[in-house]
């Protein structure tokens, strides 16, 4: 394993994650009907699956004393942790902070907020965390 490969992809996914949310999208709403159409749309589904992704990604990888006994693997880890966590956890963030005036999809949500609970655990992302606890 090699993270120079993963790199592009996790550039992907942050890109993904960060992308603005159309105005139609974005408006708060209690409409249920609303809400549905909402989460069915292809916009919620992408990021939904794409902080998923990142959130398993980072819980396999992201804290290089829980990988397995493998060197590589521990070197594959511990790049991940140098060069992705922070990123991952800023735009997980902001999918959050952007809940209190905003819609946001329950599954990117549910994931940022599952991605920012698993990140108290590390010191490097704890620090990016402190301002807002």
């Amino acid at each position: 394993m090699d993270a120079e490969n993963l790199d592009p992809w996790i550039h992907f996914f942050k890109t993904i994650l960060d992308l603005p949310c159309p105005p139609d999208l974005s408006s708060s709403t209690e409409d249920p009907a609303e809400i549905d159409r909402r989460e069915k749309h292809i916009f919620w589904k992408i990021k939904g699956i794409t902080a998923k992704l990142t959130y398993r990604a980072f819980v396999k990888y992201g804290n290089p004393s829980l990988v397995e006994e493998k060197p590589e693997i521990q070197a594959f880890s511990s790049k991940f942790s140098l060069n992705f966590n922070v990123p991952l956890l800023e735009s997980h963030l902001t999918n959050l902070l952007n809940r209190r005036s905003a819609f946001v999809g329950a599954k990117a949500l549910n994931f940022a907020i599952k991605f920012t609970s698993a990140s108290t655990k590390l010191a490097n992302t704890m620090e990016k965390l402190k301002p807002f606890v």
